[in-house]
């Protein structure tokens, strides 16, 4: 497992999801065990349409926005709480989400929990935030920093302040309450949820960008030109790594044409150069599969230090042929060795090139997303004759249509 990965994750009424998870941390309780659904080091997530797969990915937007101070932002761009709640606020007035986070040392973990409660107004408040951090080899139960010193701006959560010292701390654990909410906002900050289906006239990645946009590579992959720029110039050798794996799938391909607007230096587009040719393209002229691999390989090959705490990916496989499938799974299987990576997907392709244990059903069961990961054993004698892909097409694994 990557130092500092997710662990588990417990999710009470958001969307599909009424209950993910085992039961989330109660102050006080004299014992104690982390419970939530357990993450590997790849998930890939599969199902029907219509079974839950993006809300799982969804939750950790959501718990980004939180962390980011957008919760009121982002209830309102969402339409309200209706649309966030499990059946809406009369059905479920609140919401619960729970996570984990393994940290360098085997036995230490951070944990964070967080409650919202509907408003009348189709809002959502958080109620309560705990902040907790436990080594699991040394104490009976996590510490447990509570809410934090410091009230947050209305509507907010506190974990979307940075974190400061207790005034008042109980003697030994000032070090711990720190940590604890630096570990929640580490987590939280850093993960992004990739979709780069839009590959039309007025995708982003094919318009022209801002040179300095390039911290972070966007979830849509608009600023993909500005973020090789600065790999090209910065770490020289994952950009050629890039460059090499794309060419992979497009022969074509020699480079990208990475400069800045003739006529507006602080602007660039996405260009690249035919090889054997010194005429060069943009962006209009590739393939919709060929440019969502260049932003896919950009994203899983970029360097580690670069990357969020969790890459997610929402059906990466559209429009790719089975070759640049192949090579998107390695590219899964390289990055999560430093990186944790949840993806959905509706390939059985893809789905092909990776074991049981890594893969979580969805399925849409008595209104709700259920999600149960799979286990070799009982799949045993199947996988001596057909592929993982194949059980699902001949729903031996679950995950297809069919009636609740």
């Amino acid at each position: 497992m990557p130092a500092n990965a997710l662990h588990s994750i417990t999710i009470r009424g958001f969307r599909s999801l009424r209950s993910v998870g085992g039961e989330p941390y109660v102050a006080g309780s004299p014992g104690f065990a982390i419970g939530g659904l357990r993450l590997r080091p790849i998930n890939v997530v599969i199902g029907a349409n219509g079974s839950g797969k993006s809300n799982f990915l969804e939750v950790f937007a959501f718990l980004r926005a939180v962390r980011l101070g957008h919760l009121r932002n982002y209830v309102g761009r969402v339409g309200g709480a209706d649309q966030i709640l499990h059946f809406g606020r009369r059905t479920t007035p609140e919401l619960t989400m729970e996570v984990w986070f393994r940290q360098t040392a085997p036995s230490w973990f951070g944990g964070y929990r967080i409650d919202f409660e509907a408003t009348e107004s189709d809002g959502l408040l958080p109620s309560w935030e705990t902040f907790l951090i436990w080594n699991r080899d040394q104490y009976p139960k996590p510490f447990d920093a509570g809410r934090g010193p410091t009230a947050p701006p209305a509507g907010e959560a506190a974990v979307s302040l940075p974190a400061e010292p207790d005034e008042n701390p109980v003697p030994g654990t000032a070090v711990f309450s720190l940590r604890a909410r630096e570990l929640a906002r580490e987590h939280l900050g850093s993960w992004r949820r990739f979709q780069f289906h839009d590959t039309s006239a007025a995708s982003p990645m094919k318009k022209t960008w801002s040179l300095d946009d390039n911290r972070f590579l966007r979830p849509d992959g608009g600023n993909l030109a500005a973020y090789l720029y600065r790999l090209a110039r910065t770490h020289p050798k994952s950009y050629r790594l890039i460059r090499k794996t794309v060419a992979l799938v497009a022969p074509f391909f020699e480079d990208f044409q990475l400069e800045p607007l003739a006529l507006n230096a602080e602007k660039l587009r996405l260009e690249w150069r035919h090889r054997g040719s010194e005429d060069y393209f943009g962006a209009s002229s590739l393939s919709d599969g060929t440019l969502r691999f260049m932003a896919l390989s950009t994203l899983l090959l970029q360097p580690v230090e670069l990357r969020p705490k969790a890459i997610l990916i929402d059906e990466p496989e559209l429009g790719l042929h089975p070759y640049a499938i192949g090579l998107l799974a390695s590219m899964i299987r390289s990055a999560s060795v430093d990186t944790q990576v949840i993806v959905a997907t509706q390939s059985p392709i893809l789905l092909d090139y990776f074991e049981p244990e890594e893969v979580l059903v969805a399925e849409r069961k008595d209104e709700e997303t259920k999600l149960r990961r799979l286990e070799t054993e009982p799949l045993k004698e199947w996988l001596e004759d057909y592929s993982l892909g194949q059980l699902w097409e001949k729903n031996e694994l679950g995950g297809r249509p069919g009636t609740e």
